[in-house]
């Protein structure tokens, strides 16, 4: 099962993936972070909170995204509850207690495609487990895209080994978001692009461990791409963050 990737497909009304330099006015990253990606997984095969990050460390694993509905986001004002005093409105009295609504930015329709490139074959049974229950659509614990409000859907699409593909003097096609550092981009005009500095990796302590600089295409079109680390996952080209 080394260097075998296992793809599937992953929806919902709406997505919130916090940028970690917001505070009070949350805005949301544009795709599943690898931070995000790896609490997703856990959810899916049912790991402990907190307990998973080493685990799912860059020698283990290595993940990417294609983005499959074009990137719309909107801001929601959401009241905001302070639980340890009441989990209704109409249970806080003390009216210094109430909080006006805050602006929340989603991601509207968000619709994805995530690939999970296992490295070492010391997973082989998380690797099998993950499979299983993707392929008969279960999970241990409820998946959502973000936080839990933003409860998901999956459909399983196959494992696919990552075949190399050398890029000699010629453009091609990249069908997933990519590092900036690792790819050479050919500009094409009509196309919308983004850029973004995601967390990728944390420690169990929720400290991050890497950041890194990515690029992708807004409405989910393929980048052209002249030089950088590209492997071929099924029918896509996909480069892993």
């Amino acid at each position: 099962m080394k260097d075998k990737v296992l793809v599937f497909d992953i929806w919902s009304d709406f997505a919130h993936f916090r940028r970690f330099e917001t505070t009070t006015s949350p805005l949301t990253y544009p795709f599943p972070t690898g931070t995000a990606i790896a609490g997703l997984l856990a959810a899916i095969v049912g790991l402990p909170r907190d307990s998973y990050y080493t685990l799912f460390s860059r020698d283990n694993i290595e993940y990417s995204v294609k983005i499959l509905n074009p990137i719309r986001r909107i801001v929601i004002p959401e009241t905001i509850i302070k639980t340890d005093i009441g989990f209704y409105l109409w249970d806080i009295k003390d009216e210094q207690e109430r909080r006006a609504p805050t602006p929340y930015e989603f991601v509207k329709d968000p619709k994805y495609r995530i690939y999970v490139r296992f490295k070492n074959s010391v997973l082989k049974e998380l690797y099998e487990k993950l499979k299983q229950l993707l392929k008969n659509h279960q999970t241990v614990y409820t998946p959502y895209l973000g936080i839990t409000e933003m409860i998901a859907n999956f459909e399983f699409v196959d494992d696919f080994p990552a075949t190399p593909i050398p890029i000699k003097d010629e453009t091609i096609d990249l069908h997933s978001v990519a590092r900036i550092d690792s790819i050479k981009i050919l500009l094409e005009e009509g196309r919308r692009y983004g850029r973004e500095t995601i967390p990728l990796y944390m420690d169990n302590d929720r400290k991050v461990l890497e950041y890194c600089n990515v690029v992708y295409e807004v409405n989910g079109n393929p980048i052209k791409i002249r030089s950088g680390t590209v492997y071929k996952v099924g029918g896509e080209n996909v480069s892993f963050l």
